[in-house]
């Protein structure tokens, strides 16, 4: 129960955490209007709360809530503003939204209860995967890159499925959560944000590194290029890795991951070592626009900013 110091006079939400179920962040910490978004890297944006009435509420949210309209709009700024529409539950202790992957939860919790759940995950220095153990069996090595939207996740994922390949997905490197999507998930780019977040010794220095990482693909989504330090810095704490995990696990290997040019594609194979393949996946603009939009269909902007900042031609 929440008791009545836990209330603020300028919200309708409680203050205190509300952990996310279904959504790329795994939580916000609230105080009167406004609040903190946290991801599982210890990454936090600023979020701003606007309470009142925001139109209908998708069919779906309007169905497992039993409201008809949103009732309150969550902001924040990565690169650009991003908003999400919700509906707060009548005893304020839940957050009902849509969003791309699908229906998302946010649930109040106390302190202790937020402590016992931070304690869960899986460890950072062997996360589980639908994987034989074969250390002594060093297979094939791909990378598999290109701008967003143009397959890099689903093509690791069907070398995985059909041929036994280990799929390590490299945006979940950047988020801190298990790298090992399931080769039967039927979206593994979006299948990532339901990964469990990591835990263990190490798990703080690759924070700091992600969080810088996080720099500079915020800048990059506000229109600016890359920044060769961070990027050689973040992909290096990667590799590192990578070659621990390839070393451990053994089999045939596909990475699933963005690279910015041959030059940072250079970088990391004189980390990964000579075996390493790049397979660049590219396509048509029409197409590709198309595919992100499938994927973002309620984010008509986050498509633009995608096609721009992360398209293909820029990765080259």
């Amino acid at each position: 129960m929440v008791d009545e110091e836990g209330k603020s006079s300028n919200s309708i939400l409680h203050d205190g955490s509300y952990f996310a179920t279904g959504s790329w962040y795994s939580s916000i910490v609230v105080k009167g209007d406004t609040a903190l978004m946290m991801q599982p890297n210890g990454t936090a944006l600023d979020m701003k709360l606007k309470f009142g009435e925001f139109g209908e509420a998708d069919p779906d949210v309007a169905e497992t809530t039993g409201q008809k309209f949103y009732d309150i709009k969550l902001s924040f700024c990565f690169g650009k503003e991003f908003t999400e529409l919700g509906v707060v539950s009548e005893d304020r202790l839940r957050i009902t939204t849509k969003n791309d992957i699908g229906l998302s939860v946010l649930d109040w919790m106390s302190e202790e209860e937020v402590a016992t759940l931070e304690a869960k995950g899986d460890p950072i220095e062997a996360p589980p995967g639908p994987y034989k153990i074969q250390p002594d069996v060093l297979g094939k090595f791909l990378w598999i890159t290109g701008g967003a939207g143009v397959g890099k996740s689903t093509s690791a994922q069907l070398l995985s499925k059909m041929h036994g390949y280990v799929y390590y997905e490299g945006d979940c490197f950047a988020s801190c959560r298990n790298p090992y999507i399931p080769p039967d998930v039927q979206n593994p780019s979006l299948a990532q944000f339901l990964q469990k977040p990591l835990i263990g010794e190490g798990l703080e220095e690759r924070r700091e590194v992600c969080k810088r990482g996080n720099e500079m693909f915020g800048e990059m989504m506000a229109g600016g290029d890359y920044d060769k330090v961070k990027a050689e810095e973040y992909y290096e704490k990667m590799c590192e890795d990578i070659k621990r995990e390839r070393k451990r696990i053994g089999g045939d290997w596909s990475i699933a991951g963005v690279t910015f040019g041959q030059d940072l594609r250079n970088f990391i194979r004189s980390k990964l070592g000579p075996d390493l393949v790049f397979v660049v996946l590219n396509m048509e603009m029409e197409d590709l626009k198309e595919r992100i939009r499938i994927r973002h269909i309620r984010e008509e902007g986050t498509v633009d900013i995608l096609m721009v900042r992360f398209g293909s031609s820029r990765l080259k």
